[in-house]
């Protein structure tokens, strides 16, 4: 089995050791490194360059947004987690602006953080099942939109499986141009702004399953 290496960003001691206790538990998963600001987290994915970091969003010296588009601006494919105290609409809709590929809250279960840390492995995306209504105002403002053709929803589902412009340009056999094209014209018919309110579309319209 391979493991999955994890840097842990939280500005809190007494969280940090509950995570790594329950986290080192749970086979496969090896915690590398712990981070206690938003710099020293882009510090040390630049010194460790883990598999996947679990980020809080309130830590001094650059927060979890901040840190999250400057690692996620030098290291594309790296995969950022957010567990924050946080659950209302911005703080998702800022992550998610900012390239993370899932959002928890510490509210949630031991077992769904395990789960999260699978799906977002895998190049999936996970939303807490706390936020599950955040961006239902998002899918609501997609309804009555004009309907996608068969290429867009190819494309749609592939960009919510996590795959690249590249990836999906290689799977369709189609320019990575053509893509980001797709992907422009499905924003505008959608009014959607992001990776996250495309996965939850795809999944309430059927074209994705939560599996």
């Amino acid at each position: 089995m391979r493991t999955t290496k994890i840097l842990l960003a939280d500005d809190h001691a007494l969280i940090r050791e509950c995570l790594i206790a329950m986290l080192e538990k749970a086979p496969g998963l090896e915690v590398v490194a712990q981070a206690a600001s938003g710099m020293e987290a882009v510090r040390l994915t630049y010194e460790l360059r883990p598999d996947l970091i679990l980020m809080d969003l309130m830590m001094p010296d650059g927060n979890g947004i901040e840190a999250s588009r400057c690692i996620l601006s030098a290291f594309p494919d790296m995969k950022v987690l957010v567990l924050s105290m946080y659950g209302d609409a911005r703080s998702v809709r800022q992550a998610m602006d900012a390239g993370v590929k899932g959002f928890l809250v510490k509210s949630c279960p031991a077992d769904e953080i395990i789960n999260a840390i699978s799906i977002v492995s895998d190049n999936g995306f996970y939303l807490s099942s706390h936020l599950q209504g955040v961006l239902d105002h998002e899918l609501q403002s997609a309804a009555g939109k004009l309907p996608l053709t068969s290429r867009e929803e190819e494309v749609l589902v592939l960009m919510a499986e996590g795959k690249t412009s590249r990836e999906i340009a290689t799977q369709l056999k189609i320019s990575p141009k053509t893509v980001e094209t797709h992907r422009m014209h499905l924003m505008k018919k959608l009014n959607l702004t992001n990776i996250a309110s495309l996965t939850k579309f795809a999944i309430r319209e059927g074209l994705l399953s939560l599996d």
